[in-house]
Order: structure tokens, then sequence, then C-alpha cells
């Protein structure tokens, strides 16, 4: 169904000056407040946090698909840096029964914090929605923390102070666009975190990161996009006024569960590798980055005979992809 947005050139300018914000924060020492109203927060929410909004559906997909559950101690999720909610907003989705106690949104635009508790409240009626400025929020081992999109306007100094808040959290889960830029500053998180954290995904492993000193490889991965993205004449105009292409939808994302409370991991993925970004297919046989449960990331050659039906797969963007050493498709 479509959005009905932007109708006028004049929000189809406020979007276009988003998105170039956007694509020139990571050349920046932190990026100002850019939420002007409500009206911006809604133009938004019904067009570029859609497309976030995939992303996260795809990675709780991945969680769902691993056997993964919100922890029962949890009674309270914190989304830092919560925009226009969006994270939240696929998280009630995916969680359906275990909803916590209290849902705290957090931002340092008091605008955003606003909006997105007012259209989280009614998604979930049985639930607390409050705000919080994020200097004043502190984390514990009940607290499940939402990050999304944030690490290209964060100065280092920010960065250090989100780590400090969210060191004592129950659970992270951390999403961020497919770039080299935010991968690499994900992988740095991952690597401070995991003395503390057991890692839930993307990782088949809880070694250090084979990516964290490669030259040209990043760890990021394509979510898929809906069927809505090719179906309705809005996406295609949206994409062709703001110059993205919405059927692309590169992925770097981390899920960690603190050590002290984390009880047993799935199972059944210690002998599994995992996809990493997409492979390149030629003829007869495809080539693929891999990483496996000893911690490396190696390029495997996959003949198409042997995995007739992953090939079928391939064919779209799959975001979870594992393989076992002995899989056999014939």
């Amino acid at each position: 169904m479509s959005q009905g947005v932007p109708k006028t050139r004049a929000e189809v300018k406020d979007l276009q000056h988003l998105r170039q914000l956007f694509l020139e924060a990571p050349g920046r020492q932190g990026l100002e407040d850019y939420w002007q109203d409500e009206s911006l927060l809604s133009l938004y929410d019904a067009t570029y946090a859609r497309r976030i909004g995939w992303k996260w559906e795809a990675v709780l997909a991945e969680l769902e698909s691993r056997g993964w559950q919100i922890p029962a101690n949890i009674r309270r999720w914190l989304d830092w840096g919560c925009g226009s909610g969006i994270a939240t907003e696929t998280l009630i989705q995916f969680a359906a029964g275990s909803l916590p106690d209290e849902i705290v949104v957090s931002d340092r635009s008091r605008k955003a914090m606003q909006f997105s508790s007012q259209k989280l409240a009614p998604m979930v009626p049985n639930c607390k929605v409050t705000t919080c400025l994020p200097e004043n929020a502190i984390t514990n081992q009940n607290d499940l923390v939402l990050i999304s999109h944030v690490l290209t306007e964060l100065p280092q100094s920010g960065l250090e102070t989100l780590m400090s808040r969210i060191m004592h959290a129950g659970v992270i889960v951390w999403v961020e666009p497919g770039t080299p830029f935010c991968s690499q500053r994900l992988l740095e998180v991952r690597a401070r975190l995991k003395d503390t954290f057991a890692i839930v995904a993307p990782c088949p492993h809880q070694k250090s990161c084979p990516l964290e000193t490669r030259e040209g490889d990043w760890c990021h991965f394509f979510a898929p996009p809906p069927p809505i993205v090719f179906q309705d004449s809005f996406w295609a105009t949206f994409a062709k006024e703001m110059n993205i292409d919405l059927r692309s939808l590169p992925v770097s994302f981390l899920v960690l569960e603190n050590n002290a409370t984390t009880g047993k991991l799935p199972s059944g993925l210690s002998q599994c590798k995992r996809l990493i970004a997409r492979p390149r297919f030629l003829k007869g046989h495809a080539k693929a980055m891999f990483c496996n449960s000893q911690g490396n990331a190696t390029i495997e050659d996959l003949p198409q005979k042997k995995f007739k039906r992953e090939f079928k797969e391939w064919e779209r963007d799959c975001f979870f992809v594992q393989l076992t050493s002995d899989q056999d498709s014939d």
C-alpha cells in the first residue's frame, strides 16, 4: 500500500536534504540535530525509516531461524537514538508475547522522542512507554538495548559514551548500514564487548573477527527487499526522486547477550559457516566468503551440482545463509 508521501516539491526537497546529510555524516565529527518538526519526522517515518525497518525484519528473522528468543529476565527495552522509533516498532511485531514492562525511547532530539513515543504507545497498550535523554540513560541486565543507524553520526567521544552506557545491558541488538565505514566501527564495538557478552549473531563463533584487519573485505549482508518495492509505483517514484536503490539493502549488525545472564545459546550452529555479502556466480559454480566456527573467513568455491537447491535460493537475496561442511542438496 502506498504511503502517499511526499506530496509536494517542498517535501521532496526536505527528504533530499535529509539524505544528503546522511551521506555526508561519516566525514563529519558528529551531526547536528536535523529534526525540524513533526512533519519532517512523519515524512522520514513513512519513507527512509521503512527501508531501515526492512533491514531490522531481516535481522530479527535470522534470530528466529537461529532459535533465539528474548531472555525471560528482560523487563525493559531502550531504543537509543530512536529517531522515529522504527527499530522498536519492528521488534514489537517480532516479540509478540514477549513484550517488556516498559519501553524507553531515547534521542538527543525531544521532537523525535515525542514522535516515537506517541506512535509506539498505541501498539503496546499494556506497556509503559517513556522518554529519556541519552545522557540520562543507564542500563542493567534486565534491559534490551536497540541501536540503529547511529555510527555515521557519532564522533569517537560519543561512541565512547554510548559504550559505557550499554556495557551492563542484558541484550544489545545493533543494526547499521552495510558500508565499510560502519562495518569497521561495529567490529571495534564487537572487539570491546566480546569478553562481556556472548555473540548471538551474525558470527558462528566467539573469537576475534577475522575481518578486523583484512583489506577490502567487510562484514555485511543483504536483506531481501519486500515485494511492495516492485509492486507499488510510489516506491519506484521515491527511489528515483531520492536517487536510492531500494532493491539493495546492505546491513551490518551485531546481537549480543550478557554473559552474566545468558543461558545456553541455540545449539546446532557450532559446525556451521555463515555467508558474508553475496556469492559471485560463475558458470557452473559460485565463489563466496564464509565465516566459520573456527573464527576464519575464507573464500570457497561452490559447485552448482552439489548446491542445486541453494543456487535457486541465492538468485534472490537470502539474508541468513549457513552451510555445514558435509552439506549436499542432491
